[in-house]
């Protein structure tokens, strides 16, 4: 059998079951392939290149090995193209509402708990972030959800528990395909001056998010919303298009005119409807 970098490790093992202890015994992180539960949960989503970032071993020696037992290998080498994770998660975090996922139950029963994940991912809010308690690092969910947008960060507390947050990135509003889809939503500069000149100074609330790392923008705008009487609004100063908190506007009955004049500059007036 031929194998390089993009091969799951559950085809290894299907076509010489002894690559489980093969493996086991080659670096310490491939012991859970023993557990049944496990071996089905990773080995069908865990490519080459994912086990040897997981292990930390050298992509050259694991094809070695596998060599050794028959394999035929591809390439000289591997590039490790999976999505990464941070290992260390910034302050903010800390402070943003959280929703926790514990599938430690789901695994004991020998279940797979990515629909569980996929069902509390799809009811995530914009500003919350969600925290997976797992017994691996979970380097299949980390790739899924990075192509939805998800950044990640991992925290290894023992040998069998991880901690593993995920927060939704907003796109630069200059990125293709993003300024076309809120195209509906910009106003024009006259418009804009217009509608900002109506409520006058004592009117207004400004506040200055430009310098604030994500996901604090977001928080911060939303920490002003309620504060806000009905004839009043809030004008951000902001370094791009936060598409992400213009639906929450919507849902919290708030309306929302936006400035965008280029280089990184971008003015928001947010009023209740």
């Amino acid at each position: 059998m031929r194998i390089n970098e993009r091969t799951k490790i559950s085809e290894l093992i299907k076509a010489d079951p002894g690559v489980i202890e093969a493996l086991a015994s080659f670096n310490p992180h491939f012991n859970k392939l023993r557990n049944p539960v496990l071996r089905n949960l990773l080995a069908k989503r865990v490519s080459i290149s994912d086990a040897c970032r997981i292990a930390g071993c050298k992509p050259r020696d694991f094809l070695d090995r596998m060599a050794s037992m028959g394999f035929e290998t591809e390439g000289t080498g591997i590039s490790l193209k999976a999505a990464r994770a941070n290992h260390a998660a910034p302050a903010s975090i800390a402070g943003m509402p959280t929703v926790e996922l514990d599938v430690r139950p789901v695994l004991a029963r020998g279940d797979d708990p990515l629909k569980l994940i996929q069902e509390t991912v799809r009811g995530l809010r914009a500003e919350e972030c969600l925290k997976i308690v797992n017994t691996f690092e979970p380097t299949p969910l980390i790739n899924l959800l990075a192509k939805r947008g998800y950044e990640s960060w991992i925290e290894r507390l023992a040998e069998d528990l991880y901690i593993t947050w995920f927060v939704k990135s907003e796109p630069s509003s200059n990125k293709p395909g993003v300024s076309a889809g809120i195209e509906s939503v910009l106003e024009t500069t006259g418009e804009f001056e217009q509608i900002l000149q109506s409520f006058g100074t004592s009117k207004l609330h400004t506040i200055d998010v430009r310098d604030l790392p994500m996901p604090l923008p977001m928080r911060h705008i939303m920490e002003c919303l309620p504060k806000l009487k009905q004839d009043e609004a809030l004008f951000v100063y902001h370094k791009k298009v936060p598409v992400y908190l213009l639906p929450e506007l919507k849902e919290l009955g708030f309306r929302y005119f936006i400035q965008d004049l280029g280089d990184g500059r971008v003015n928001m007036l947010i009023c209740k409807i």
